[in-house]
């Protein structure tokens, strides 16, 4: 028997995704989390022999999955495979969950028989990174940045608020809220803390 944890906070996928996994014989999903960070307090508690798969959002509130892939490495003894399902299809984001322990790395809208493919092939010791039709990001993460873009990212890093980057850069508060929106959807990421971790990770990882 395969033993899964799902974390997703989508309902309705983590739904789904339970059903098609528990659909195959010898597969039973033993727990389902829709918040990282209650994830992460009760895995630091769990008897993790008794999980064999964990499969991994990316974008979460309160925890996102990178965030709980660079934690996790000290808080569990022992790790069950992590398998990361997301929705960016983008090598980036593929290799840093990589670098961060990941044993698989699945967008969401992957075929049930590459799943379980994924399955089989993480719980009998291998890996699984689904590359195929995977984009490759410019190794500069502001190559798409206009110049106050960059500007706002470098406040907003810096632990400055909307209100506070408005009155530096003397510039309305809506437009402050528009340029960081932008940068965001241009980068791929859902939080702050994600655009900063990974921007910091990619220039490690390309560095050393």
């Amino acid at each position: 028997m395969t033993r899964i944890i799902v974390v997703e906070d989508h309902s309705l996928f983590r739904k789904g995704l339970i059903s098609i996994l528990e659909g195959r014989q010898g597969v039973m999903v033993i727990r389902e989390y829709s918040d990282g960070k209650v994830f992460l307090d009760e895995i630091s508690m769990m008897d993790t022999s008794t999980c064999d798969l964990i499969f991994l959002d990316l974008a979460m509130p309160w925890k996102s999955g990178m965030e709980i892939l660079l934690s996790i490495q000290d808080e569990v003894a022992r790790i069950p495979p992590i398998c990361v399902l997301s929705m960016y299809p983008d090598i980036f984001y593929l290799e840093n969950a990589k670098s961060l322990g990941a044993k698989g790395y699945l967008t969401k809208d992957c075929a049930p028989d590459t799943l379980f493919q994924a399955i089989d092939e993480i719980t009998n010791g291998g890996t699984f990174f689904l590359e195929k039709n995977l984009k490759a990001r410019n190794q500069n993460l502001f190559a798409n940045l206009s110049e106050r873009e960059i500007e706002v990212f470098n406040l907003l890093t810096r632990g400055m608020t909307v209100k506070e980057i408005a009155y530096e850069l003397r510039i309305s508060i809506k437009s402050v809220s528009t340029y960081k929106s932008r940068l965001m959807e241009k980068i791929g990421v859902d939080t702050l803390s994600d655009l900063y971790k990974m921007t910091v990770m990619f220039s490690e990882m390309h560095h050393s």
